[in-house]
């Protein structure tokens, strides 16, 4: 059983799922190397600390639902990586997509994965008046030829912050927890920012957000094997996110309306 909270755990990236439709729209010959690289792998376990979590059900290679969905408003659609990829990591052909069914694919899976969570986020309004949504990621050890923080210096982690919707005191909760178990910790890079679905962005502060980014390094090999690095992740999470429900409760008297 879940624990009842005010959390919701967002996963938009740990499913290599593509389905059997969809397969003949791709034409590039790296697609396993595009989700084995693309993946967050294992995040749906990892960030699993037993309150309720939201998952996205196919590769983010067949729509990533944490882009903005139209394209002009969003800066990755640019590489040809929006809500709908075309383009592979290192930027070459990923697939044929035509505006029609680019639109079939949003209303299938982006519009109904953010009407999920967007019910997430309304029933912990309803029940605590607050809601704090833990938004996790993985990212690949070395920088990928698409993003466009190209430090090969990566941390271990990396919190992602909004100025909205994140809580200073949170964000600064994270990095002081994850130091202090020896982790090396950035902000907002290599990646920056954190999921709000789009009913509450910039207009709800009882809507508050933070991204938690795992280089994978840490847990797992480059052909996606864990290894013993794993459970200490894990237990460490799991640490975290009670420890950062137990702020939230301190920051905003969090109580159960039921």
């Amino acid at each position: 059983m879940k624990k009842r909270s005010p959390i919701v755990i967002n996963i938009p990236h740990s499913s290599t799922f593509i389905p059997e439709e969809e397969k003949k729209y791709f034409v590039s010959e790296r697609l396993e190397h595009e989700i084995l690289v693309m993946t967050d792998h294992y995040c749906d376990d990892l960030y699993d600390a037993g309150y309720e979590m939201i998952r996205f059900p196919v590769s983010r290679l067949v729509c990533d639902f944490e882009r903005f969905r139209d394209d002009s408003m969003e800066s990755m659609s640019a590489k040809g990586m929006g809500a709908c990829y075309v383009s592979c990591s290192d930027q070459s052909p990923l697939r044929q997509l035509s505006d029609t069914h680019r639109e079939e694919i949003l209303r299938k899976y982006y519009d109904t994965y953010h009407r999920s969570l967007e019910l997430a986020v309304e029933e912990r309004l309803g029940q605590y008046g607050e809601c704090l949504i833990i938004d996790g990621h993985s990212f690949y050890e070395t920088p990928l030829p698409y993003e466009y923080d190209q430090d090969p210096d990566r941390p271990d982690i990396c919190i992602g912050t909004d100025d909205y919707h994140t809580p200073v005191q949170l964000a600064d909760l994270m990095c002081g927890f994850f130091e202090k178990k020896g982790y090396s910790v950035a902000v907002n890079a290599p990646f920056a920012g954190t999921m709000v679905p789009m009913k509450y962005y910039r207009c709800d502060k009882r809507v508050r957000s933070v991204m938690i980014e795992l280089n994978r390094r840490l847990y797992m090999n480059r052909q996606s094997e864990i290894h013993i690095g794993y459970d200490r992740v894990k237990a460490d999470i799991r640490e975290l996110i009670d420890n950062a429900l137990n702020l939230h409760r301190c920051l905003y008297g969090t109580h159960n309306r039921a």
